[in-house]
């Protein structure tokens, strides 16, 4: 069993800091759109070469990416940092080199990199997940995570929360297909892992990223059974249940498969591997990258309850203040879309809905947010009303 501990105050600074004066180098790239592009072309995404899910470490200063080959599926990771102002050459990391393994996570403190590696006795067919942890300027030797986050079962992509706990896929529900789950560090040990109900559902999960604060995750799900994976993604409300996901836009996810998520530490860009597929089978694989503003939305963090009013009688209720909330954007412009309701009125200002109803019956109030980016998300509210 593994046992670590975060830095707290590094990553909330981290996450504090305004997106528009935090200056990260991704590696040298002119960053990208709303329309994703491959991330180091020829030099990271090299044609020809299978390359699948790169994370960096919160610092900016180093990164990891993985390398699949479609012969006898085994996987390596190769590891760049950065010195003198710049990067190294990509190479073989070097605790790993001589092992099957796959999609690199550094954790949110950036001394610990998750990562799946094939069992010596499976042909590279089952993984566990295992953790490299840095010392002094340097990567130890690998350990194994034992149960209850590594079983007898295939337990693929992890992800590290600023709190400890590891998100993971797993198929070992016994139905052949992987759900997501994750597991609490509780008195230096990681207790039983828990299935996140909530997103995973009959169809295949996996590729899994938390933020490092947990209020978000984006992962893979087959979206239809025609289709390879998509991205998906969910947000976490505040009595700290996960959303009904959503499907990333049309510009992302496409008929290939997109895998593999990553999301920079300042949320500005979104990382994913596109695997592309043609008659004669597995044809290509690259990283991408896109800027986040048509990726985080506003969502319902505080849900309003349904109301129950008297008719003839006013009614006041005060709207959360954090009824909606977005990732990316602080500036949301709230208001209700029902505006043929004589009887009800929303004071935006003060986040106050005065209601004084002139007839008996149910009503669907329409809340919409819009973020600074022209993203829209709407609410239903429901209104009976009595003698």
């Amino acid at each position: 069993m593994i046992k670590r501990f975060l830095p707290f105050i590094f990553i909330f600074g981290l996450i504090a800091c305004n997106k528009s004066t935090l200056t990260i180098d991704y590696f040298g790239q002119t960053e990208p759109g709303t329309t994703p592009e491959i991330f180091a072309k020829d030099v990271i995404s090299i044609k020809g070469r299978f390359e699948h899910g790169i994370s960096f470490a919160p610092n900016s200063q180093e990164l990891a990416f993985g390398i699949f080959n479609k012969g006898d599926f085994s996987g390596t990771i190769y590891y760049s940092n950065k010195e003198d102002r710049s990067w190294t050459k990509p190479e073989v990391l070097e605790p790993l080199e001589n092992e099957s393994v796959f999609l690199p996570y550094f954790s949110p403190s950036g001394k610990s990199l998750l990562f799946a590696q094939s069992r010596p006795d499976a042909n590279n067919g089952f993984t566990d997940i295992w953790m490299l942890t840095k010392q002094n300027g340097f990567w130890e030797q690998p350990e194994k995570i034992d149960s209850p986050i590594s079983t007898l079962t295939r337990e693929s992509t992890a992800c590290m929360s600023m709190n400890n706990t590891i998100y993971f896929s797993s198929n070992r529900d016994g139905n052949g297909l992987a759900d997501l789950y994750c597991s609490s560090l509780e008195n230096n040990n990681y207790i039983d892992a828990e299935r996140l109900n909530s997103i995973s559902s009959v169809r295949d999960e996996e590729s899994i990223f938390v933020s490092a604060n947990e209020s978000y995750i984006i992962f893979s799900r087959y979206a239809t059974n025609e289709n390879g994976p998509d991205l998906f993604i969910s947000y976490r409300d505040y009595s700290g249940n996960w959303i009904q996901p959503e499907l990333l836009g049309s510009k992302i996810n496409t008929s290939d498969w997109e895998r593999r998520p990553f999301v920079s530490i300042d949320n500005r860009f979104l990382f994913f591997t596109k695997q592309i597929f043609n008659d004669k089978g597995y044809a290509e694989s690259d990283i991408y990258w896109v800027n986040t503003q048509n990726v985080f939305k506003p969502y319902v963090f505080e849900p309003i309850q349904p109301k129950v009013i008297k008719i003839g009688k006013e009614f006041n209720v005060s709207i959360p203040t954090d009824y909606f909330k977005d990732i990316d954007s602080d500036k949301l412009e709230i208001s209700l879309k029902n505006e043929k309701l004589d009887w009800v009125n929303f004071d935006k200002e003060k986040m106050t809905l005065t209601m004084n109803p002139n007839v008996i019956g149910e009503f669907s109030l329409i809340f919409t947010a819009v973020d600074e980016y022209a993203n829209e998300t709407e609410d239903t509210v429901s209104i009976i009303v009595e003698e």
